[in-house]
């Protein structure tokens, strides 16, 4: 596993996950590749429910394996008193809180913000959920996509005649959790500044409803007379803009203003300069459709994408390749920059995961373990931060409040984990 001698920027920082599925996992996920210390609390019996979720390898969940890279498993059972006290010891020894179950949901085991905050003034809890802590949906279990339905994204998406069509990944989960990230960094600064915690309330539905921009300014704008809906593959308000067909796959091209007069001499085709249909950007938004075809067809006009998009990356047009995902992973760029790494994992051997996309100049990002197995660092946890002996241990796990999968000892007896 890479390794370099750069210190970590959230190094000595220490998190408590109730993470499940993908929104929370995802701050996280990210934290550890950052240098935190992630303790993954999971409930008994069985976990994190994305341990679940196909793709499957060894019998192990692909989506569990990528979320939780990096992170020591503490499987226990809350509804038990002896569970909640574990947590509870737990809590003065870390200094970020995470879940993402629905509203109240720990409250109502003795672990909420308040209770928790009564045992580390310095906590920073940070909440992710479908709509919110308070307001008239608070109540509404949520999940990303009906985040995507009623924060307009769906909306936008697709073709005018048809359907709303679906994002092609959980936008509204991962976009959570980068907004999860930035949150709880900005408290960790806060709290540096006046040695005060504080708590997160971040829902799915504001997080993508944020990310809106041109949409909302022409409602707005236009005191509600323009309201935006999907446009397809090309863009109502821009031209050329949009996915193209070339004789071997899509391409994408963008052709800004200032760009048009380059654009048009570069595909050999200077009379749409004089042309009154595409003579300006408004007249070529209008005429968007017949644009379409004549580009299309000279795209089409050779054998290959290659050629017509070196033709305009030789001017700086913007455009590029609609790249599958095998494409992506294996494009040399990608490679160069080192988004994804091998984690040699328990069971699986080597396995490729993306990895979190910041570069810092003098600190370092990088997986620093595979995914655990469920329970895999019970005694770890408990013994390295409350002084639990082996006994104890062993105790609570033959009553039920710690639960560890049977495959973690059969990979310990064979040397296969530590």
């Amino acid at each position: 596993m890479p390794h370099s001698d750069k210190p970590s920027v959230l190094e000595g920082v220490r998190v408590l996950d109730f993470g499940q599925y993908i929104a929370a996992p995802v701050v996280t996920r990210m934290m550890a590749d950052m240098g935190a210390e992630i303790i993954k609390v999971e409930l008994a019996p069985t976990g994190d429910n994305s341990r679940f979720y196909p793709y499957f390898r060894a019998g192990q969940s692909g989506g569990y394996i990528q979320h939780n890279r990096g992170k020591l498993s503490l499987c226990l059972d809350i509804k038990q008193p002896e569970g909640v006290r574990i947590v509870k010891e737990l809590v003065p020894k870390v200094d970020v809180v995470i879940e993402n179950f629905s509203p109240g949901t720990l409250g109502r085991y003795g672990l909420g913000y308040g209770d928790l905050k009564a045992l580390n003034s310095r906590l920073i809890m940070c909440s992710i959920s479908g709509f919110g802590q308070d307001g008239p949906l608070a109540h509404k279990p949520g999940v990303d996509t009906l985040a995507q339905a009623m924060s307009g994204l769906l909306h936008l998406t697709g073709d005018p005649d048809k359907a709303p069509t679906y994002v092609g990944l959980f936008i509204a989960d991962e976009n959570a959790g980068v907004h999860g990230l930035a949150s709880v960094c900005a408290a960790l600064y806060y709290r540096e500044k006046t040695g005060r915690g504080q708590y997160i309330d971040l829902s799915l539905l504001e997080c993508l409803f944020h990310l809106h921009d041109t949409a909302v300014q022409f409602y707005t704008l236009s005191d509600g007379k323009e309201n935006p809906t999907r446009f397809g593959s090309h863009h109502y308000a821009v031209a050329p803009c949009g996915i193209f067909k070339a004789s071997d796959g899509y391409v994408v091209i963008v052709v800004l203003e200032h760009q048009w007069k380059t654009f048009v001499k570069a595909v050999g085709k200077p009379e749409w300069l004089d042309d009154s249909r595409f003579d300006t950007n408004q007249h070529r938004a209008e005429n968007r459709f017949v644009l379409v075809e004549l580009l299309e067809q000279w795209l089409q006009s050779f054998p290959t994408r290659d050629e017509p998009l070196a033709i305009l990356d030789e001017v700086r047009i913007l455009s590029a390749p609609v790249l599958d995902i095998g494409q992506i992973i294996n494009h040399p760029h990608m490679k160069a920059r080192g988004a994804m790494q091998e984690v040699a994992h328990p069971g699986m051997g080597p396995i490729g995961i993306p990895k979190t996309p910041i570069h810092y100049s003098d600190t370092r990002v990088e997986i620093r373990r595979p995914a655990p197995l469920l329970g895999q660092h019970n005694a770890d946890v408990l013994e390295r931060y409350l002084g639990y002996s082996a006994q104890q241990v062993a105790e609570l796990t033959d009553s039920g409040v710690l639960v560890q999968e049977a495959l973690v000892a059969e990979m310990r007896q064979r040397g296969e984990i530590p």
